[in-house]
């Protein structure tokens, strides 16, 4: 019967919690209850490619840590553990591909409901009760202003089910010197989500200060073989998870994100009084998620309970002491702009701020319960003060949000645009209101319990709905369509090309079911693709440096787009077909003369170096390089007159221009934002990509012959100059015989690419480096006729190797960096920690038998 009742205890928590997001979901339409998906923010832009490719490899079983499809080739290793190893994701398998967006609905609804078990059990192994009025707390916390805020970036959830776990672990270590479930559960919080896993690590440690205050635990005559288990558990634990941590480690150090920023470690306040607008209903919405204070609603119950537990003579004053030390500590963590950074991992989060404030929730919650076991509601006299209390901190935030810009436009500067909403502020103090008065009934009588769960339910339901109805939502309907036919398109695509060339999809039919500019950046993971372009917090920022100084478009050290290639760059990339979309109709531009990703080159290529800023310069130096000449293949075009005229507040640039080759024309300068100008070619405006070129990029003008007059214009607020190196042509007559050259010259590849491998053979004429177009990893071993040989190098991030005159077999395998570091370490740990386990416990039962 007691294990009956405790099984439905976790059902409980559960289904409550299931209910609730369910209802949330159906109401806004959302898949699987309407058509509605969210493609939106990193869920649609990141996450969807990146658990497509999770369920390709899970359905085939072809398992692979390198990509082709992630921009030129990387590592997969770094994004399968930040975004991927969540146990929920092999429920992919029971999903189409096409239905990926609807499986990660699925995914965080599931995730949601579990949060609330893991915090029942925390409650049910603190309070020593498995009472329905749990469900009070479990329910806030499951929809706590993060949950609200971040549900779409789901691998996040994780931390939230991770969190009681490592609470509970810390409780047993100190109480009842078991320490187990603490080693497992840290070592799985960093497996599933190294970030967020490292921030419950800081957790534990503040957990375990706290409990020892609590229990006395100085005072004990074992605390030194407590607080010994505890630091050898929290250090295996860490080290346990090496075969996660060094290979990402080593992944991430290729990134822009080991940059180092004095400013973020000053001690400054991250945010003021506005911040208590994030205590009502509404304290934030999905347009306000790259910047607002920290997500830390509880509802108002919550709110009431911990206030009255410090306002309570129920409560010891030693009690509130090592609560406000609880929660002082990890509020000081989001304040104070020092230690915010570091719980970051050092870093100052690129948008979602304050990503620590589900702990700081987890903290209220925790003594908000203390504060209902207390019995604080049995005073009258602390409710009224908590609840006034409560009322007054909303107010004070909202009328800082209202008066603050107001005194700024006095001052004569331009009024900030903050996000206020009236509604939501009186609906947050009419149910401040309404929870006080409930919780002061609930001393009558406890069934008004029951109202205190719908209050609260109410509540997080109401918050959740506040972000939620301000995103913007995909069509499912339409995805699922041009998910099907661009796939058949692409698969067709890819059988009649090489494996060792790449394919742009420069106009995308799956656009139409984003609700925003959708750029498809990860559409060649989407596809399984060999294409250009990513978007990742893992992007190698050589290869974006690299492609960004060939004339390809970069918007942040985040993203690289295939929007900015020429002729020459889609040849040195193996750049074979150009898939568009047009009037619903799939048009295929084939390159028929481009070499594969491996070639012979002119031994020049060793010397070649980038200059940043001269896209154009660096092509043709570049092609002089591999072809071991002087030839010049992008000639300025003479500029036989420039004027220019003021339009509004712009100016209008017109370049007489006399071609000096036949061939396509390129316009070149940097830094010029395309997204704000306009560009006229002979009185035909040329049309900008969708994507928002706001930084340099190299753009086609068009194919014009030898000695041909063109008139520019150029609409912009970018100043320009008389300079003929804006303009170049790629003389076809000089070029198109070196691209035939390089494509005699080619590798054949006889590998998939996806399996970690290049294979492929070439017969060499004459002694030559082999370039291959894949960005040089010190996880490439080259074998050549089965004998490893070294690899260069070279063009700032791509790879070639010295290959003799005579027929070679060569083979490239792939292999993580630090990943069998990482597993020796992780062993050697686990191993280590079940010896010191099997040893204490040797130890202890020899003491008792001698007792």
């Amino acid at each position: 019967m007691i294990k009956k009742n405790r099984i439905l205890y976790y059902i409980g928590a559960f289904g409550i919690n299931l209910a609730i997001i369910s209802v949330i979901f159906w109401i806004n339409g959302l898949v699987p209850f309407g058509n509605y998906n969210f493609l939106t923010s990193d869920l649609g832009t990141q996450y969807i490619a990146f658990l497509t490719e999770l369920r390709r490899q899970l359905v085939s079983g072809n398992f692979h840590l390198y990509l082709f499809s992630q921009s030129l080739g990387d590592n997969f290793f770094p994004i399968i553990s930040y975004y991927l190893l969540s146990p929920f994701n092999l429920l992919l398998v029971f999903f189409k591909a096409q239905s990926v967006p609807i499986a990660a609905d699925v995914i965080i609804m599931l995730k949601i409901s579990t949060m609330g078990v893991t915090m029942a059990y925390f409650f049910k192994q603190y309070f020593k009760q498995s009472n329905p009025s749990n469900y009070i707390f479990t329910v806030a916390y499951g929809f706590c202003g993060f949950v609200a805020s971040y549900f779409y970036d789901l691998m996040w959830l994780d931390a939230l089910i991770m969190l009681p776990i490592v609470a509970v672990g810390v409780m047993r270590v100190i109480q009842q010197h078991k320490y187990v479930l603490y080693y497992f559960s840290i070592l799985l919080s960093i497996i599933f989500n190294y970030y967020l896993g490292y921030m419950l690590c800081i957790f534990s440690v503040c957990f375990f200060i706290y409990l020892a205050l609590e229990n006395n635990l100085m005072k004990q005559s074992n605390r030194f073989v407590i607080i010994r288990n505890y630091l050898i558990t929290s250090i295996l634990a860490g080290l346990s998870s090496a075969v996660v941590l060094v290979p990402t480690f080593a992944g991430m150090l290729k990134t822009a994100k080991t940059s180092f920023d004095g400013f973020n470690y000053l001690p400054s306040a991250s945010f003021g009084f506005e911040a208590f607008t994030q205590l009502g209903i509404g304290g934030n919405t999905f347009t306000q998620r790259l910047q607002h204070g920290p997500s830390v609603f509880m509802t108002s119950t919550i709110l009431i309970l911990l206030l009255s537990y410090f306002f309570s003579d129920r409560v010891e004053k030693i009690d509130k002491n090592h609560s406000l030390f609880l929660i002082g500590i990890l509020l000081a963590s989001m304040f104070i702009t020092t230690f915010n950074t570091i719980w970051h991992m050092f870093q100052n989060p690129a948008g979602f701020p304050f990503r620590n404030s589900f702990i700081f929730s987890f903290a209220c919650i925790f003594i908000a319960r203390k504060a209902f076991s207390a019995g604080v509601f049995k005073d009258t006299s602390t409710i009224i003060k908590a609840t006034c209390t409560a009322g007054g901190l909303i107010s004070i935030g909202y009328a800082t949000e209202w008066l603050i810009p107001r005194f700024i436009e006095r001052m004569g500067y331009e009024r900030p645009d903050n996000e206020y909403n009236s509604y939501y502020f009186w609906l947050s103090l009419i149910c401040i209101v309404i929870s006080g008065f409930l919780i002061y009934l609930f001393q009558k009588n406890h069934y008004f319990g029951i109202l205190i769960l719908l209050m609260v339910s109410f509540e997080g339901f109401s918050n959740f709905n506040s972000v939620l109805g301000t995103a913007y939502l995909g069509d499912q309907r339409v995805y699922s369509h041009q998910y099907s036919r661009e796939n058949d398109i692409l698969e067709d695509v890819k059988h009649s090309s090489h494996p060792g060339h790449r394919i742009v999809v420069s106009k995308s039919g799956l656009n139409k079911a984003f609700p925003e500019q959708y750029n498809n950046y990860n559409d060649p993971i989407l596809f399984n693709i060999n294409g250009l372009s990513l978007y990742s917090s893992t992007l190698n920022q050589d290869t974006m440096m690299m492609m960004n100084n060939l004339g390809y478009f970069s918007l942040n050290v985040r993203r690289v787009s295939y929007f900015g290639g020429t002729a020459l760059t889609n040849a040195l990339y193996g750049v074979y077909f150009d898939v568009s979309q047009l009037n619903k109709l799939y048009k295929v531009n084939e390159n028929y003369d481009a070499p594969t990703l491996g070639f012979l080159v002119n031994k020049d290529v060793y010397d070649f170096q980038m200059i940043p800023n001269r896209a154009l310069d660096n092509q043709n130096r570049l092609w002089q390089d591999l072809n071991g000449n002087n030839t010049e293949y992008l000639k300025n075009a003479s500029i036989q007159n420039m004027s220019q005229e003021d339009v509004k507040k712009r100016t209008k640039y017109i370049y007489q221009l006399k071609t000096e080759a036949r061939g396509p024309l390129y316009f070149y300068v940097s830094p010029f934002n395309y997204y704000s100008s306009k560009i006229y070619v002979n009185g035909k405006r040329i049309s900008t990509p969708q994507i928002k070129v706001q930084k340099s990029a190299v753009m086609d003008l068009g194919d014009f012959k030898k000695n041909e007059s063109v008139k520019v214009e150029i609409l912009t607020s970018n100043p320009l100059e008389i300079n003929p190196s804006y303009f170049r042509t790629l003389d076809s007559k000089v070029f198109e015989p070196t691209v035939d050259k390089f494509r005699a010259n080619s590798m054949k590849i006889s590998s998939d690419l996806n399996h970690d491998t290049i294979k492929g053979t070439i017969k060499v004429k004459d002694a030559s480096p082999l370039l291959l177009s894949v960005p040089y990893d010190n996880g490439w071993s080259a074998y050549d006729n089965g004998r490893k040989v070294e690899i260069h190098k070279v063009v700032s991030d791509l790879m070639a190797i010295d290959l003799s005159k005579g027929y070679h077999k060569i083979e490239l395998k792939y292999q993580v960096p630090g990943l069998k570091l990482g597993w020796i370490i992780s062993i050697t740990s686990m191993i280590t920690f079940a010896l010191y386990f099997g040893y204490d416990k040797y130890k202890n039962k020899n003491k008792s038998q001698v007792k």
